[in-house]
């Protein structure tokens, strides 16, 4: 079994500006804006709500700009089919450099961790706490039962 760290979410390269950390404590990864994927901010869920306000207020996104949501990891996030699973994916260089070393065979673990920063409301809006420090938190995990190429085909397999 391999353990792997793997970035995922907003950064200073997609998307700008940390994920926020509620005043409850609890972590709202966003997944990184992606204007060829179907799944637009607003449609996205996080705790029964429309990620799309908290994207608006805080980055220069909004609810209507596309979201790379992977890895997908949350039942709530998107209204789902009967046996939906938790799913990660790779392709090109990535997905190279892990074959390369051997990851994803059955048992590895990974680890998903990404850039994130305290958050308050102010008003209807969220904003970025004055002095509240970067941090990088791991938000979540999955471990392989199958790895798929994304150049096989998969009709029905997924």
């Amino acid at each position: 079994m391999k353990l792997i760290l793997s970035r995922k979410g907003f950064d200073s390269a997609n998307g700008g500006v940390p994920s926020p950390i509620f005043p409850d404590g609890s972590l709202c990864p966003l997944p990184i804006p992606n204007g060829e994927s179907p799944i637009p901010f607003g449609r996205i869920r996080w705790n029964g709500r429309s990620i799309g306000p908290i994207v608006e207020t805080l980055s220069r996104f909004g609810p209507r700009d596309r979201a790379h949501l992977d890895p997908d990891l949350r039942h709530d996030a998107l209204a789902r089919t009967p046996g939906w699973r938790p799913i990660f994916g790779q392709r090109g260089q990535s997905q190279s450099h892990l074959a390369r070393h051997g990851v994803g065979a059955e048992g590895d673990l990974f680890l998903f961790f990404g850039w994130f920063r305290e958050v308050e409301r102010i008003g209807t809006d969220w904003r970025y706490m004055r002095g509240a420090p970067d941090l990088h938190v791991i938000f979540g995990w999955l471990q392989v039962e199958a790895a798929y190429s994304v150049d096989s085909k998969l009709e029905g397999r997924i």
